[in-house]
């Protein structure tokens, strides 16, 4: 595999750690690296570092997190995966391109990952909007709103914010998500659906990546916390 194919296949895929830590059931592991820095979940937080790769060598600086606390276990699992990331000094690309692998100074295997399916075929549809953060805390819909999103898999995005129509571009990359310039048609409802409506527009503002578990969609923002919560139709 020639160096500038390693590199295409090393950077921007979204990789998930299958194996070197303990991964807390229903949590993930990832990592993306993008023109020098490798940023993912793990899995509390959000994390961002920069690294060097030259051939097979590669180097990964120490990494910023946000500030989030989580379970005893999936705390010590993060550590223990933003410590190993610091030891690597090479890695390896299967030859299918599925599958890389970590490896210390030493030349021991540290850290095993797998490129996540691409799971932007899975956005299209309508979800319905089930809560929406509210400061610190996921709001319910007032029961007079049935506020929803469509995506139609060709970069477009449509719905209904609980008063006004939305419209605007959406675009998938791995697992970021990219939303608008959103328009917004100019109804008056009554104060508590115009007041839940500007709570949903301001948290579409923040959308900067996107999770699907089953029928559930996670929006969140670049800091990793789930901005909306949307179940499909």
């Amino acid at each position: 595999m020639t160096e500038a194919i390693r590199r295409h296949v090393l950077e921007g895929v979204a990789w998930h750690l299958t194996n070197g830590v303990p991964i807390p059931a229903g949590e993930t592991i990832t990592a993306r690296f993008v023109d020098g820095t490798l940023a993912g979940h793990a899995p509390v937080n959000r994390y961002r570092a920069q690294y060097q790769s030259n051939g097979d060598a590669l180097t990964i600086g120490p990494a910023a997190t946000t500030k989030r606390t989580g379970s005893p276990e999936a705390m010590r699992a993060e550590k223990a995966f933003l410590t190993f990331l610091e030891y690597v000094a090479t890695y390896r690309i299967d030859d299918d391109g599925r599958s890389l692998v970590l490896i210390d100074r030493a030349g021991d295997e540290i850290l095993w990952f797998v490129a996540a399916p691409d799971i932007s075929g899975a956005l299209p549809g309508r979800w319905d909007v089930r809560f929406v953060r509210q400061e610190t805390t996921l709001v319910p819909p007032r029961a007079h709103a049935a506020p929803y999103l469509e995506f139609d898999g060709t970069g477009r995005v449509a719905g209904h914010t609980g008063v006004n129509g939305v419209h605007g571009t959406a675009r998938a990359d791995g697992d970021r998500l990219y939303l608008g310039p959103l328009a917004s048609t100019r109804m008056a409802g009554p104060p508590e659906a115009m007041d839940d409506e500007a709570a949903l527009l301001r948290a579409l503002d923040h959308v900067a990546g996107y999770r699907i578990d089953g029928h559930a969609l996670y929006l969140m923002d670049a800091d990793g916390q789930t901005v909306v919560q949307l179940e499909r139709t």
